[in-house]
């Protein structure tokens, strides 16, 4: 449990709200593209296109399409026999090649910057070898063969994900290809070739309208996506600082068990090790300073028997005024070493004190008091509660510190039985007087034997312990 990291509180004031992506980058169509004015906008949409359907979907349509205009061989066998040689020569000869580039930018990572030049590449392969095979094919075979020139212009949308203006390029490639192939090899009347482009470019029109709502709408889609995102991560975003809220309040675990059952939580511990610690003379000195003065210099001290609660994995309970609790033992830790933690801590804090008293030119004192034994810990209340521990061991270390000596740290026999003398000096300070609880032998905590355990190491094995 005092092995959680509980980060400091921050109350934010006057902070502006995040903004959203459309207000950061007024993601305005421009009106005959579709496309985003704001040009990294555009881009991230492309690579988010991608990635999120439209590769799959390259995939299966233009390896399918490829596939199914290969087999299309037979169908030139069946209905231009004549030219069935010329027309597998254009067919395979033409288109192979086409395909397998376009197949190939279509399965590798330059898709988002090839995807239009490929797919317009893709199509007009299409078109020369249908527009060839019908220059050359006899009467019925030149407007079976020029309709699939129209029906391809028509499907760029849909099959090759074409943009609008790949989709006009290649209708006007298409009706320039037609008249080219038609004046050299069919030589069709004007009437044919009049009505034949106007297909084209009516047809490709359509298209063209088609992939305009298809870019419109994807990009509504994306920005949605962008919405959603934003408000996941925001989500994210309260909610881990609620967790963190939490956890400055309450150990993990019991975190935990509060969000699966909010009824009272407690536990028993067999052997914790409890300590008080109290600011000799800091109300009479906050008499003379300033609220603003007197929160600083507390939060200083109390931000360092914070870190050293953390460092020893020991349970900050809790401040009241300028009073400071901690327990060791609410792990699994042996009740030898939690003693130890307790006692390092109880040095580092005296040591600490001292040392911010000679910063501020003034002299500070802390009085400590130390118990161990057994307690309950828990968490009671529906409201602004807190984890706290209940138990003779509470009252006995609450009474050590009170009738404790300023400056000093003064511990139970119980305690003084689990620390040993192995690592540390103590006084005898015989029997003394605790209010409530009769006569009990008590001692003070110096520092540390000469020859133990130099810091690294006291503090690695509390750690490891």
């Amino acid at each position: 449990m005092g092995s959680d990291h509980r980060p400091s509180i921050v109350f934010m004031q006057n902070v502006e709200p995040e903004i959203s992506i459309h207000e950061r980058m007024e993601p305005k169509l421009r009106r005959f593209t579709a496309k985003f004015a704001d040009r990294a906008l555009e881009d991230m949409y492309l690579r988010d296109e991608i990635a999120h359907g439209t590769g799959a979907f390259l995939r299966f349509s233009v390896v399918v399409a490829a596939a199914a205009f290969l087999l299309y061989g037979i169908h030139d066998a069946v209905m231009v026999p004549t030219v069935r040689s010329l027309a597998w020569a254009v067919r395979y000869g033409i288109f192979v090649p086409a395909a397998l580039v376009s197949i190939g930018v279509v399965f590798s990572r330059h898709l988002v910057r090839w995807h239009q030049p490929a797919m317009l590449l893709f199509g007009m392969s299409l078109n020369t070898v249908v527009l060839w095979i019908g220059a050359v094919a006899p009467r019925e075979g030149f407007f079976i063969y020029t309709s699939f020139a129209i029906l391809f212009v028509t499907l760029g949308a849909f099959i090759a994900r074409m943009s609008v203006a790949t989709q006009i390029v290649y209708t006007l490639l298409s009706m320039l290809l037609y008249d080219a192939l038609d004046l050299a090899l069919s030589h069709s009347s004007l009437e044919v070739r009049v009505s034949m482009n106007l297909t084209f470019f009516s047809m490709g029109g359509i298209g063209a309208l088609v992939a305009y709502q298809m870019e419109t709408q994807s990009r509504r889609s994306f920005l949605q996506r962008q919405v959603i995102l934003e408000q996941i991560a925001a989500i994210d975003v309260e909610r881990e600082r609620a967790e963190q809220l939490l956890l400055n309040i309450l150990p993990a675990p019991i975190a935990k068990r509060l969000k699966l059952d909010s009824r009272a939580v407690a536990e028993a511990f067999a052997e914790t090790t409890v300590m008080f610690a109290d600011m000799v003379g800091f109300t009479k000195m906050s008499a003379r300073l300033t609220p603003e003065e007197v929160v600083r210099r507390l939060n200083h001290i109390f931000s360092a028997f914070d870190d050293f609660a953390d460092d020893l994995r020991l349970e900050k309970i809790k401040t009241i005024g300028d009073a400071y609790m901690v327990a060791g033992g609410l792990h699994e830790r042996n009740a030898t070493q939690q003693a130890r933690a307790i006692a390092e801590m109880a040095l580092r804090m005296q040591e600490h004190v001292t040392a911010y008293g000679k910063t501020l030119g003034e002299p500070l004192e802390i009085r400590i008091g130390i118990h161990t034994g057994p307690v309950v810990a828990g968490v009671i209340g529906r409201r602004k509660f807190i984890y706290d521990i209940w138990g003779d061991t509470v009252n006995t270390a609450s009474r050590l510190e009170s009738h404790g000596l300023p400056g000093r740290i003064q511990i139970s026999q119980e305690t003084y039985n689990r620390l040993g003398n192995d690592y540390y000096l103590f006084e005898d300070r015989g029997e003394i007087e605790l209010k409530g609880k009769g006569p009990m032998k008590a001692w003070l905590l110096v520092g540390h034997k000469p020859g133990a355990m130099h810091k690294g190491e006291r503090n690695e094995k509390m750690k490891t312990s």
